[in-house]
């Protein structure tokens, strides 16, 4: 049991309080356990070093009890702790996790008020067997509307998304399915907010207190997780309660907990810097976030959808400070949502001096780190940004030897050899001239068997060719291999981007677009790993050929618009590949987990030569429980079985959905494939 230590316990606190001379020096803790009907009898207090020790019932850090009623006090050395409180008051029991978990103490006394829960457990209602399924309540009533996210045992943290978010209806009920495994379930309602914030004064935050939950494959029984309001002790306590209780600090000079974070930017290391739009105008309100990294490593694409643990927001003049934990190096994300994938419409941007979009912090504080931001998949240009094909700096014949960010209009012509990796800014244009060849110098930073040289995109690049003029995309070895160079990446980008009549070759991936816009035609993608990866994106992918790939076309979300049409997939080992994605999505269960049912967003794929690969025409990826739509392209076949022998599905996976293939052309689509030769 996790809280059978009670003698154990007692003991342990005396035995740090006698033993370690150094705690008598540490910083004191003290505060006050609050249930709805005032202090707590006799509250208990543990501090954990780690989540994982709280899960497993080893002792905690320290444990406390107060010296009155209510009031609990310790002692901590500098470090980051799990605090939990328990207590019983007329024979309820009741259960308080810390929101801000895991508290980090810096030597000052501190001041950690709780907000303690009646604990809840099973309710009578609902279905069993269906994965997780619960109940959201504050003081007893539904909440509607709250978000519920699981995530893994050994985060750290529990901010975010996770790994699958729900939302609760009018009756508080939720309702998801993830694989088996152990998840600790939190819900968080936002007043007045839709989207992903740090909680503010009267959100609510729900911690069950069953956590972690054990998922197997015949699911759990239905719980129901209670929630307290942040900083607001009248919306918490009992309306004839409130008046009577005086919440006063026991002790002098202790910091309470929420200008911790103001005391401590005196104290540690800053970045500072302004977001601006395209225009320099100024971006109030917006989030700045930075995600510690190391030097050594390449930035990720799955740092901007998790919660950091160092956000801060731009003023009216979009001025911004932020307090890092010590030196380091951390990626600069600014946004107006935290926590999630970026969102279509929303101002984002990276920091921009440098492709690994990293500040390195040693001395501080760190100044002018600056953020351009515009609307992710904008509409077309309406007077901002980049200027337009074929206008800028003239580049011809260059070896870009080592990281390099292209922050003006450039125009690339003849032969241009990377060697690291090109970053397209947010404000800039890239326009590549007809017949210009560029070419990858393979280099494997991360030694993981890929080249890391690439060219990333978050403003704008127009690379068009023509029949008789291509672009090409290779290697720059002698000896050209599959996945010498990593791709050309659309990321978050703003305007629409153009591929034309452009060839693809021994890449990890040709062409990757994801939350970007994009027009990719005409074009050949041949001897790569992946022909194109998509995810949540808006694209055109039109009238190419794709043979000779390992994958001729992976993508992961099912969220558009997609188009794609009139294109010759053939002789690849798969021809297109639905995997599963690694990025959360709200409610993913409701949208995607029934077969027989079709996502309204799914790509339109139609009138395409999806023929003649070597292991499948069409493979649904694991967990892909929902059908796909893939009326009226040619299969290679007019015979139903050998048209279904080439598609992976429910039909040889029952976890699976079926792709829905009929009705199937009789011979191949005319005019697929690459136009006027090429």
């Amino acid at each position: 049991m996790r809280y059978g230590y009670k003698l154990k316990l007692s003991v342990l606190f005396l035995i740090y309080v006698f033993c370690f001379p150094g705690l008598s020096s540490a910083a004191v803790i003290e505060g006050i356990v609050l249930s709805e009907n005032g202090p707590l009898e006799d509250p208990q207090v543990f501090a954990y070093d780690t989540f994982k020790d709280y899960v497993s019932g080893k002792p905690p850090h320290v444990f406390a009890k107060g010296d009155k009623k209510g009031f609990f006090r310790m002692k901590l050395p500098p470090g980051r702790y799990y605090f939990i409180s328990t207590g019983e008051s007329s024979g309820t029991k009741y259960f308080s996790y810390h929101g801000a978990n895991p508290v980090e103490i810096t030597g000052r006394d501190l001041w950690v008020p709780f907000m303690a829960l009646p604990r809840t457990g099973e309710i009578s209602n609902g279905p069993s067997g269906v994965g997780l399924y619960g109940k959201i309540t504050f003081k007893g009533a539904p909440v509607h509307g709250a978000q519920v996210s699981i995530y893994p045992v050994a985060d750290k943290i529990f901010r975010g998304m996770g790994f699958l978010t729900s939302t609760s209806d009018d009756q508080g009920l939720f309702r998801m399915s993830p694989e088996p495994g152990e998840y600790v379930i939190v819900a968080r309602k936002r007043k007045d907010f839709n989207g992903l914030r740090p909680l503010r004064k009267g959100d609510l935050f729900c911690f069950y207190d069953g956590n972690p939950v054990s998922v197997a494959e015949s699911g759990v029984k239905p719980i129901e997780i209670s929630c307290y309001p942040k900083d607001d002790l009248v919306a918490f306590l009992d309306e004839q309660t409130y008046p009577s209780v005086l919440v006063k600090k026991s002790g002098k000079g202790s910091l309470r907990f929420r200008d911790n974070k103001i005391e401590r930017m005196s104290e540690e290391l800053s970045i500072k810097g302004r977001v601006t739009d395209l225009n320099g105008n100024p971006m109030p309100d917006l989030y700045v976030s930075a995600y510690k990294g190391r030097p050594d490593q390449m930035f990720q694409m799955l740092y901007v959808r998790t919660m950091p643990e160092h956000i801060a927001k731009t003023d009216k003049d979009g001025h911004y400070e932020i307090n890092t934990a010590g030196s380091g190096s951390y990626y600069m994300v600014a946004r107006e949502l935290i926590g999630e994938a970026p969102a279509k419409g929303e101002n984002y941007g990276l920091y921009e001096d440098n492709a690994n979009h990293s500040v390195t912090v040693e001395k501080g504080p760190i100044d002018n780190v600056n953020i351009i931001v515009s609307k992710v998949m904008a509409e077309k240009s309406k007077g901002q940004g980049a200027g337009g094909k074929g206008q800028g700096t003239e580049v011809r014949n260059y070896l870009y030897d080592g990281d390099t960010v292209i922050n003006r209009d450039t125009v690339w012509s003849g032969y241009i050899v990377i060697k690291g990796t090109v970053h397209v800014a947010r404000n800039a244009t890239l326009t590549i001239s007809p017949g210009t060849v560029i070419m990858f110098r393979k280099t494997d930073r991360d030694h993981d068997g890929v080249g890391d040289s690439m060219i990333t995109v978050s403003g704008r690049l127009i690379a068009e060719g023509s029949p008789g003029s291509v672009i090409r995309f290779t290697s720059a070895e002698d000896r050209p291999g599959k996945m010498d160079w990593s791709y050309l990446l659309f990321f978050v980008s703003g305007e629409e981007s153009i591929v034309k009549y452009c060839v693809f070759e021994y890449a990890f991936t040709g062409v990757q677009a994801h939350f970007s816009t994009a027009v990719i035609t005409d074009s050949i993608f041949k001897g790569n790993h992946e022909g194109i990866r998509f995810g949540r994106a808006e694209l055109r992918i039109e009238h190419n050929d794709i043979y000779g790939n390992a994958y001729g076309i992976r993508h992961t979300r099912l969220e558009g618009p997609v188009e794609i049409a009139h294109n010759d997939i053939k002789n690849n080992d798969v021809g297109v590949f639905l995997v599963p994605s690694n990025q959360n999505i709200v409610d993913f269960s409701r949208t995607f987990d029934k077969a027989g049912s079709l996502n309204q967003y799914q790509p339109v794929v139609t009138r395409n030569n999806i023929s003649y690969n070597v292991l499948y025409n069409y493979r649904l990826g694991e967990r892909q429980g929902y059908d796909i739509q893939m009326r009226d392209n040619w299969w290679g076949s007019i015979r139903e079985a050998v048209i279904r022998s080439a598609i992976y599905d429910g039909r040889m996976d029952r976890t699976l959905g079926n792709v829905i293939y009929k009705p199937f052309l009789n011979s191949p689509a005319e005019k697929a494939g690459v136009r006027n030769g090429g």
